[in-house]
C-alpha cells in the first residue's frame, strides 16, 4: 500500500496546475498586442508568478518539514488561490475581448478592458502581486535553513537573517495596508447608489465585488501565512531547526578561540579547554 505523499510531491501537484494555469493566461494576455497599461503590468504579474511557482518546486522535504506544517498548509491555500484567481480571470478576459481578432483590441473591447474592466485588473494585479511576494518568501526562508542545514549560523547568514526578517515585516505592513483598502473599497461598493449604480451593469458589479472578495481571502491567508514565516525567519528558531536536522550532534567548545556546532562521531578522548 503506498504512503502519503511527501510533502515536496504534495505541494509540486498543486504548484504544476497552477503553472499551467497562469501560462495559459500569460499566453492570452501577451497576444493582445495593443494592450493598455494595465493589461501590460498585469502580464508582468502574471510573469513574475510563474517564476515564484517555478521556484518553490525546488523546495524540499527537509525544508517543509523544518518550516512546520502551517506554513505548508498555508502555502497550498496560496498556489490554489493563485490558480484560481489565473483561471477566472482568463475566463472573464475571453469574454471582455470577444469582438477582438488577431491580438488586436476591437473598440468596443478597449473600452471594457481600459475602462469598465481596470479596477478588476487592479484588484488581481495586486493579488498575484502578494501571491509572488508570498511565495518568494517561502522559497528564500527554505533556502536560508537549507544553508544552515550541515553548518552553523555564521556572520553572513546572521546578516541574510536579519535582512530576510525586515523583508518579511515589510511584506506584513504592505499587506495590512491593503487589506484596509480592500475592506474601503468593497464598503463603497456595496454601499454605492442608484445613480453609480446606472453607470456600472449589474453584472459588471457583481464580478467586480466577486474579484475583491476573493482578492481578501487570498490576502487574509498570505498575512497569517507571512506571519508564520516571521516566526521562522528568528535566528533562534533556524538554529533549532538546524541542530534537528543534523541529528546526532554536540556543541562543543575548543579553547577560547574556536566554537561553534561540530557534527559527527568523536572518537577517543575531547578538551574541552580550560
Amino acid at each position: 500500500m503506498a504512503g502519503p505523499l511527501s510533502v515536496t510531491a504534495s505541494i509540486i501537484s498543486l504548484t504544476v496546475p497552477a503553472l499551467h494555469s497562469t501560462r495559459l493566461l500569460l499566453n492570452d494576455l501577451e497576444r493582445i498586442k495593443d494592450a493598455p497599461k494595465t493589461v501590460k503590468r498585469l502580464t508582468d504579474d502574471v510573469r513574475s508568478v510563474d517564476a515564484a511557482l517555478e521556484l518553490l518546486q525546488g523546495v524540499e522535504d527537509t525544508e517543509w518539514k523544518s518550516l512546520g506544517t502551517t506554513v505548508a498548509e498555508q502555502s497550498k491555500t496560496t498556489i490554489k488561490s493563485c490558480r484560481q484567481a489565473c483561471d477566472v480571470f482568463k475566463t472573464g478576459l475571453q469574454r471582455w475581448t470577444k469582438h477582438s481578432e488577431d491580438g488586436k483590441l476591437a473598440w468596443q473591447d478597449r473600452a471594457i478592458v481600459g475602462f469598465f474592466k481596470k479596477d478588476q485588473i487592479k484588484a488581481i494585479s495586486e493579488q498575484l502581486q502578494n501571491c509572488k511576494l508570498t511565495i518568494a518568501t517561502v522559497v528564500s526562508i527554505a533556502t536560508l535553513y537549507g544553508s544552515v542545514r550541515n553548518s552553523h549560523i555564521t556572520d553572513e547568514i546572521k546578516e541574510m537573517i536579519s535582512t530576510m526578517q525586515a523583508e518579511v515585516k515589510g511584506a506584513i505592513t504592505t499587506a495590512d495596508k491593503q487589506l484596509v483598502v480592500l475592506e474601503d473599497n468593497l464598503r463603497e461598493m456595496n454601499l454605492s447608489d442608484d445613480d453609480e449604480e446606472a453607470a456600472i451593469p449589474a453584472e459588471g458589479k457583481a464580478e467586480a465585488l466577486q474579484q475583491l472578495e476573493e482578492e481578501r481571502k487570498a490576502l487574509d491567508v498570505s498575512r497569517k501565512l507571512l506571519d508564520e514565516l516571521l516566526a521562522k525567519s528568528k535566528e533562534n528558531a533556524i538554529a533549532k531547526a538546524a541542530l534537528r536536522s543534523q541529528g546526532a550532534s554536540t556543541t562543543i567548545t575548543f579553547g577560547d578561540y574556536n566554537s561553534g556546532l561540530q557534527a559527527g562521531v568523536i572518537h577517543g578522548a575531547v578538551n574541552y579547554g580550560k
